[in-house]
């Protein structure tokens, strides 16, 4: 029988994730410590809910005014239209500071750019979804729906090597 994403995973134990309830500031430390770029976003019972991630993050510490027509095609200006905004260490604390109220459950990641499979997917099923949404896959037991591990093109190369 052939690889599956289990084999080649990221396990619970190893991927730090974030419950819920909790803050954006919270969500910013983890990832600040962690250097991770996402959050598995997992409840009390373990049941995988979403994803929070660094570019998330991001887009929440830009102006309102600068994302509106992100997504636009009409949107083509250049990052120089920003060049007016100044961001000192302590505008950024103030950023974060504002974030303490907002919850992570309220700033998930589109679950259709989110690629998620079954521990026993077959690995090149995995390699595709890496591939295809250039992110980590998160692993779902399909009877549970509790969150398993993540495989990530980084878990991939360790197994293969070691």
């Amino acid at each position: 029988m052939g690889l599956t994403c289990f084999d080649v995973m990221v396990p619970v134990e190893n991927q730090r994730t974030i419950h819920p309830d909790e803050s954006v500031a919270t969500a910013f430390q983890l990832i600040r410590h962690s250097r991770a770029r996402f959050l598995p976003v997992v409840d009390e019972s373990g049941k995988y809910v979403g994803v929070f991630t660094a570019p998330t993050l991001m887009k929440m510490i830009l102006p309102r005014a600068a994302t509106i027509a992100l997504n636009s095609d009409a949107m083509r200006a250049g990052i120089d239209t920003l060049s007016f905004m100044n961001l000192s260490k302590s505008d950024f604390d103030a950023q974060i500071a504002l974030l303490k109220d907002e919850k992570v459950s309220d700033n998930l990641s589109n679950p259709a750019n989110i690629p998620v499979a079954a521990p026993h997917t077959p690995v090149m099923e995995g390699v595709f979804m890496i591939y295809k949404f250039k992110r980590h896959v998160i692993l779902v037991d399909p009877e549970t729906g509790k969150f398993v591990g993540t495989v990530s093109s980084n878990s991939l190369l360790d197994s293969v090597l070691s």
